[in-house]
């Protein structure tokens, strides 16, 4: 029964409701009203918000679920077997990435049959990604002339890969043909800009980091406007000592947007091939499991591996933080968390580590390019000029894919799937723990777009 001196609300059904009632559904749901709102305008938001994302989830695409056949062996010669099979053919790209030719994904109206995807599938996770030229027709959507697929041959390919199912996390610009393209442009007018100028791999702050990706290019520039790929198992086989190798397989990183925990280096699920992992625009704390036995810090086998000094020896400081006392501490009393000093010094050096170009390859796109990325295996970034006019209108559809497993730390770790960065740090004073869409902030930060 509703008090007579108790502060009412009109909702937006003509109905009536106790303010307190809509503060606590506020809080129930993690909703923050804008500040100096009214409770009842604030209200209304909420309710146009929910009814906003109903109707997008009655949008969604229901997905094929999974159809991939990856064969056996799980070798490279066994899917270059499948592929001419189909009259198809790969050509490694140096020093990563293939291309696949002989594919009209627009004629197939973008779906590859089991044995095929699986291929295609394992491709990816050997070499990274996949490179399909002259695709599409021409079905000038959103008015753009040229030749590309269309946004649904575009889903339905993404549909090939993972858990056979779009996970469309992002934001959608007023000229993307649907709400699963994510529209990329160096005119704002054409798509979003200024996004993801760091090494990150999509989808970070999901515990399912995007299995797939698909990258299709609408209008190629005609100078800058590359985008990046570096292989994060041959930057792990580059990694200057088997101690520092030993020390970062240790090591997870916590999500800013969220807490998801990654770990920075362990074994690709389908390759099998250890492999770094890292998001250098979206991390909020870096955390270090102790281990009682030292490692080896003697310099790697083979050419061309990092400076050591880079990196360090491989120990890991005595100092570091450790947990705070109380419960949550008691599960991590095996955890020490990173300091400024040592996630800046980690984060330069990695990054100028996948920056070299026996780890990276630089895409030029031409019209018709589509590039399939298994997320885990590299990590990209857009090229400086990908961001500016100068050279000729650059749009980019990307597509993401939900993934078949999640991506957690070893259980041999001990660690939690997720530590919220929003709460509290559960770690002693100088750990660093960064909360928001831009985590943890390195090297030249200001000298940067927003990182995404």
């Amino acid at each position: 029964r509703r008090q007579a001196d108790m502060p009412t609300i009109s909702t937006p059904n003509g109905g009536v409701m106790e303010e307190a009632e809509a503060l606590a559904l506020f809080e129930q749901v993690g909703f923050t009203p804008p500040p100096g709102v009214p409770t009842e305008d604030a209200f209304n938001m909420l309710m146009q918000l929910a009814q906003q994302q109903m109707q997008e989830e009655s949008n969604a695409r229901p997905g094929r679920g999974r159809t991939a056949k990856v064969p056996e062996p799980a070798t490279a010669e066994a899917a270059a077997a499948v592929l001419a099979a189909h009259s198809a053919s790969v050509v490694p790209i140096a020093p990563c990435g293939c291309e696949i030719k002989g594919l009209d994904l627009a004629g197939r109206g973008g779906t590859l049959e089991g044995d095929l995807a699986g291929a295609v599938e394992l491709l990816m996770a050997i070499h990274g990604f996949v490179l399909f030229r002259n695709q599409g027709h021409e079905p000038n959507e959103s008015g753009v002339s040229g030749q590309y697929l269309s946004a649904e041959q575009q889903c339905a390919l993404s549909e090939n890969f993972g858990a056979g199912k779009l996970h469309s996390t992002h934001g959608v610009h007023p000229e993307a043909p649907c709400r699963d393209i994510f529209r990329l442009s160096n005119d704002p007018n054409h798509g979003f800009n200024s996004v993801g100028p760091e090494w990150h791999n999509d989808g970070s702050f999901c515990r399912e980091v995007f299995g797939h990706v698909v990258y299709h290019v609408i209008k190629a520039p005609s100078g800058a406007g590359d985008t990046q790929f570096a292989h994060l198992g041959i930057a792990y086989d580059k990694l200057p000592s088997a101690g520092v190798q030993a020390r970062l397989k240790r090591c997870a990183s916590v999500n800013s947007n969220g807490g998801a925990v990654h770990p920075v280096a362990s074994a690709h699920a389908l390759s099998g091939r250890t492999s770094l992992y890292l998001h250098f625009g979206m991390t909020g704390a870096i955390l270090e499991t102790l281990d009682a036995v030292p490692h080896s810090t003697h310099v790697a086998s083979g050419a061309g591996v990092s400076a050591p000094s880079l990196f360090g020896d491989g120990t890991t400081p005595a100092d570091l933080p450790g947990p705070k006392a109380g419960a949550a501490g008691e599960a991590l009393s095996h955890v020490r968390a990173w300091r400024d000093a040592e996630m800046d010094t980690f984060f330069t050096a990695l990054s100028e580590h996948l920056d070299r170009p026996d780890i990276s390859y630089s895409h030029k796109w031409q019209q018709g390019d589509v590039i399939i990325i298994d997320n885990l295996a590299v990590a990209h970034k857009a090229a400086p000029g990908a961001h500016t006019l100068a050279e000729g209108l650059r749009i980019l559809h990307r597509t993401t894919i939900l993934s078949a497993r999640a991506f957690d730390p070893p259980a041999e770790l001990k660690l939690p799937h997720t530590l919220p960065t929003d709460g509290p740090c559960p770690f002693q004073q100088g750990a660093t723990w960064a909360e928001g869409y831009v985590g943890f902030r390195w090297g030249q930060w200001d000298k940067r777009a927003t990182p995404h």
